[in-house]
């Protein structure tokens, strides 16, 4: 057995929110015990969190979608999705004053919840995407739709909740075919639902990342990112801060149009301070900034209705011969024709 999928079998991670689970079964007409039991899961404790192999949970969301009745278990799922034994998770919700500050939480959960997991924000011009990305070695995508399927409808009942009810979410797009129920994901999400797109995303108006939701309480918020601070030492030992600045630099987009000071404003540390752990780490910040800046350029070339000037002026570039000349040093090709190897792809 390869060692990556080895790990899979015998690593453990946390069942998200198994009360969330047991609810969703019963609005789907089933029980979940048994469905545990099958695939030789144990909860010998009930007042402790549930840990199990990734491939036993993935097993399970099939099995969960096999045995529905009347409705497609993973939005059953999503749509009844809470934190358990993360009050922390919740106590930051509330004291969050925009959606931006919201998707902070996507970085937490991907280290406590789901490492292989990642929740992406790719902003193109009105629109902002919420991208389902998940990094699992030795299997096929398509085996981890229903697992995509219940993160988007979680995070879609999440800022719903955040919205009060608010029609923010303008289409989802998926990278499946339409499957034969495509109707319940129309009827679940309210909104035009794409399919063979070649990704996983919520599509929504970019002004609603920046919206008030809340009055702004700082201290609140700044005590909710502590208590989490907190809980992330003691459960995933020292956090390094190359990933803290890779996920500033996806969460805020200006960010790669400025230097070391905003970056480290945003992270709450002083410069130096930055610069030294980063050090520590054996890494420059413009390295960071400029894989951070590939990556953005390779999602918004696949966009075509985006122009090579207006790339070139979100990722910071003087003009578009000076974004060229990054891009073709990044990835050995030109921007033309990174994007005209992706083929035809829908604006």
């Amino acid at each position: 057995m390869p060692t990556m999928q080895r790990s899979l079998s015998t690593s453990s991670v946390p069942v998200p929110s198994l009360g969330s689970w047991r609810q969703a079964a019963s609005v789907c007409g089933f029980t979940i015990d048994p469905v545990l039991r099958e695939l030789g899961i144990n909860q010998h404790d009930p007042h402790a969190q549930l840990r199990v192999s990734p491939l036993n949970l993935f097993r399970a969301f099939t099995l969960c979608v096999e045995r529905a009745r009347g409705h497609h278990f993973p939005f059953a799922l999503g749509e009844n999705f809470v934190f358990e034994h993360y009050a922390e998770f919740d106590a930051f919700v509330a004291s969050c004053s925009s959606i931006r500050e919201l998707l902070e939480l996507a970085g937490w959960a991907r280290e406590l919840l789901a490492p292989w997991m990642s929740l992406r924000l790719d902003e193109f011009g009105a629109e902002a995407h919420l991208r389902v990305v998940m990094d699992v070695p030795e299997t096929e995508p398509r085996e981890l739709c229903h697992v995509r399927e219940v993160v988007l409808a979680a995070v879609n009942q999440l800022i719903k909740r955040a919205t009060r009810g608010s029609h923010w979410l303008l289409s989802v797009r998926m990278a499946m075919p339409a499957p034969a129920h495509h109707q319940r994901f129309v009827e679940h999400f309210g909104v035009p639902v794409f399919f063979n797109e070649g990704a996983d995303a919520l599509v929504m108006d970019r002004r609603w990342l920046d919206m008030p939701l809340n009055e702004a309480v700082p201290d609140a918020l700044s005590q909710a990112r502590q208590r989490i601070e907190r809980r992330l030492s003691q459960e995933g030992g020292e956090r390094r801060i190359v990933d803290e600045v890779r996920w500033a630099l996806e969460r805020r987009p200006e960010l790669l149009r400025e230097g070391l000071e905003a970056t480290a404003t945003a992270l709450g540390l002083h410069p130096r301070t930055l610069q030294r752990r980063l050090q520590t780490e054996g890494v420059k910040y413009v390295d960071i900034q400029s894989e951070a800046k590939c990556n953005r350029a390779q999602v918004m070339l696949r966009r075509r209705a985006i122009s090579m000037e207006s790339i070139s002026d979100e990722l910071g570039f003087s003009d578009r011969r000076a974004f060229t000349f990054a891009f073709k040093r990044w990835t050995g090709l030109s921007p033309s024709a990174y994007r005209s190897q992706l083929g035809a792809v829908k604006a």
